[in-house]
């Protein structure tokens, strides 16, 4: 009997949404034990249907904020009922009209910054642009060094478009041990909290704490200080994670469905139809 699977046109993506509704479940339900809430990143997924299994549009008594990193992606998702976005990409001033525009359309798209220069053009448009500091928490990527004077030189240049401060713990992706990703957690956490607590001392409102990277997500011990969330591979898992120890491989729930296509037996080699863009 041919199965449905071998009926498909190779190569295809599998789903398997059993595997992908527990993920979710057990990341949501960790996060909110945790005393915080969860805004998924989308940009792992780029689908509608899946997302909402994660976390409803608005309108829904379970709605909920998502994080995108391209304002295509938040286009696509605000048109599918989301409105709470927070675009995860350090601000490019070129885009700061593009922002305003889906925020006048009723997107309340919150951005991100890590200098003065930045503040100061936000600070400059017309309408009100909500901000995050973005803070260097493991020196893995952009962001304020916490301690930095020039946190709160660039919360007083965006005045009332300050909401608070994110970090991702990026640097946990290189982790050895579960005891180094739990290390890591707790770096994230102090970091961002130790600089909302520097600016709310400078006489700032700093009314959003966010960080989030799926390994510390998965093991952090407290998010004491965090209002959020951010993680986006727990839905779906890879081999990477597996490797990391943040997931077992029956918990990822995507696969590459191919067919063999031919047969070396001298080398032991076995031809399928998915290349390396497939998988």
């Amino acid at each position: 009997m041919i199965s449905a699977a071998t009926q498909l046109e190779t190569p295809a993506l599998l789903l398997d949404r059993a595997k992908l509704d527990r993920n979710l479940a057990r990341m949501s339900e960790r996060i909110a034990g945790l005393g915080a809430k969860l805004r998924p990143h989308v940009k792992t997924a780029k689908s509608i249907e899946v997302v909402q299994r994660a976390v409803k549009p608005a309108g829904h008594e379970k709605s909920g904020g998502i994080t995108v990193s391209t304002l295509k992606e938040a286009e696509h998702f605000f048109t599918a009922g989301y409105r709470d976005i927070l675009y995860a990409v350090g601000i490019a001033p070129n885009k700061l009209d593009h922002v305003a525009a889906l925020r006048a359309r009723g997107c309340d798209l919150k951005i991100i910054l890590d200098s003065v220069e930045a503040a100061r053009a936000v600070a400059a448009q017309n309408a009100k642009l909500p901000a995050l500091i973005e803070i260097d928490s493991d020196g893995h990527r952009a962001g304020v060094k916490p301690g930095d004077a020039r946190l709160v030189e660039i919360g007083r240049t965006l005045g009332g478009n300050l909401l608070g401060v994110m970090t991702h713990a990026g640097g946990s992706y290189d982790c050895k041990t579960i005891d180094d990703i739990r290390g890591y957690a707790r770096r994230e956490r102090d970091e961002a909290v130790r600089c909302a607590e520097q600016l709310r001392a400078a006489g700032f409102k700093c009314d959003v704490v966010s960080v989030g990277s799926t390994p510390t997500a998965t093991y952090a011990e407290s998010l004491q200080g965090v209002t959020e969330v951010r993680v986006g591979v727990y839905m779906f898992f890879d081999l990477f994670m597996a490797g990391l120890g943040v997931c077992q491989l029956d918990d990822i729930a995507l696969s590459v469905l191919t067919s063999v296509i031919g047969h070396q037996p001298e080398k032991g080699w076995i031809i399928t139809d998915a290349g390396w863009m497939a998988m």
